[in-house]
């Protein structure tokens, strides 16, 4: 098959990004009419001479990651199927673990695993199903509509540290949607994540979304601290969340790419080791919605980082703006491919 061809939109990316992870919606450049296996022997550069190869995760057919060395406002994308290759194993150059190579874990919520190869699996209580269609490719998280302070509700949680500590910087990132048939009564709670001891009086971060007087919030911990109205509300619309941990102390937190608020809070202690997706562990405040997409980094990520990382998730299709491949190319295979360009 030809190769498919899309040109960042220049709008889209406010400055050079290096080593970020970009998603491709596979669906837009005809990976529908192959099958899964054919997919994953595609190769990704960034050139329309196919030379400068990225590394890459096929997820699904309408889900894939490539690992941007650097990322500018008229990078290109270029994806070869010749149907003649291999998939590349996981641990490769060009593989899925080169992807992720910068993050602890990364959750495309579609099962358990974590797609960076540092194993942090995750351990899935009272049958979270992954069903639906979540906000990046076909499948999500729902932990239902529950009532969150019961045994019976659904979590996702990770019974080691990650390799992330009180002491070190991180990122923390997901697309959340809550059930459209939920209403929080005062003071209640829904934890979106956390990071914290077996005893709960050690935490790393915390959030949990919160009515509270009429309004909708958000906590950050240590201090069970208000962190700012909280902007989303129940229904079909999905969410991206981020904290960003900049120093022991200081925390920022993103919503819908931008950044709402800084704070600081006193130094978290060292001694986390669970983590926890909707949950903090035990059985209080669980989530009552969808997650998608929930990754952790050690470092920090940038406003600019994170604008970027928004746009290409939150509306793919424009993200992406086809583009004329032209030329010959370095060999005649090359240049035939060259057939058919399509939007991503």
């Amino acid at each position: 098959m030809p190769i498919r061809v899309a040109t960042v939109r220049a709008t889209d990316v406010p400055a050079t990004q290096t080593n970020i992870p970009v998603y491709v919606d596979l669906g837009r450049v005809g990976a529908t009419a192959l099958t899964l296996a054919e997919a994953q022997s595609s190769r990704w550069y960034t050139d329309t001479d196919l030379v400068t190869q990225m590394a890459r995760e096929i997820v699904s057919l309408t889900e894939g990651h490539g690992k941007y060395a650097s990322l500018t406002s008229t990078s290109k994308i270029a994806i070869d199927y010749d149907g003649i290759r291999a998939d590349y194993g996981v641990g490769a150059t060009y593989g899925r673990n080169a992807v992720w190579s910068d993050y602890r874990a990364v959750y495309h919520l579609g099962d358990t695993t974590d797609s960076t190869g540092n194993g942090y699996t995750l351990t899935n209580t009272n049958s979270v199903p992954f069903t639906g269609t979540g906000k990046l490719g076909s499948d999500t998280a729902d932990y239902g509509a529950s009532n969150p302070n019961t045994s019976a509700g659904k979590k996702l949680l990770a019974t080691s540290n990650l390799g992330v500590a009180g002491n070190v910087s991180a990122v923390f990132s997901a697309w959340l949607r809550r059930h459209n048939e939920i209403t929080l009564v005062n003071n209640n709670e829904e934890m979106m994540l956390a990071h914290r001891s077996n005893s709960g009086a050690d935490r790393f971060w915390q959030a949990a979304y919160q009515f509270n007087g009429g309004a909708y919030r958000y906590l950050m911990y240590p201090g069970r601290t208000p962190f700012g109205l909280y902007l989303f509300t129940a229904g079909t619309t999905w969410f991206k969340y981020k904290v960003v941990r900049n120093s022991t102390t200081n925390y920022q937190s993103y919503l819908g790419g931008a950044l709402i608020n800084t704070a600081s809070f006193g130094t978290a202690s060292t001694g986390q080791n669970l983590f926890g997706l909707g949950t903090e562990g035990g059985n209080f405040g669980l989530w009552r919605g969808l997650f998608d997409e929930a990754r952790v980094k050690l470092g920090t990520d940038s406003a600019n980082w994170e604008t970027t990382e928004y746009n290409n998730q939150n509306a793919n299709g424009s993200f992406w703006e086809a583009t004329d491949a032209g030329g010959g190319g370095s060999t005649p295979a090359q240049a035939a491919r060259r057939g058919a360009v399509m939007m991503m």
